[in-house]
């Protein structure tokens, strides 16, 4: 079992996500900030980078745990900006629970693989 963080602006996306990552057999960590020097204890992140907020949160996470897998979970194509984030995957919303299960153990492959 893994600690997925999910950082996403829409509440109901933030519980869907939550809900989804549970089936998984995941634990969620659900959040909408991350402040500058935050250590976060999760193993792969979840974020929707199209918002100020949560683009902000993304790269507060990258500056401070540079290693944390990023999974950017949008509903707009992937822009310029979000290469800054380094994410590990880009998931175009809507996607299946399919496509978020071959991707988390993509991120979390990564993980193992920069452990060795």
């Amino acid at each position: 079992m893994a600690r997925i963080l999910i950082i996403d602006p829409s509440s109901e996306i933030s519980e869907l996500l939550a809900h989804a990552v549970s089936r998984l057999g995941h634990e969620p960590l659900v959040t909408t900030a991350v402040s500058a020097g935050d250590e976060v204890a999760a193993d792969v992140a979840l974020v929707e980078p199209a918002f100020h907020d949560t683009f902000a949160a993304a790269t507060q996470l990258r500056e401070s745990q540079p290693e944390l897998p990023i999974v950017c979970l949008s509903i707009y194509p992937k822009s310029l900006a979000v290469a800054a984030l380094a994410p590990i995957a880009y998931l175009l919303k809507p996607f299946t629970l399919t496509e978020l299960e071959q991707t988390l153990r993509l991120a979390l492959e990564s993980t193992l693989a920069q452990a060795v």
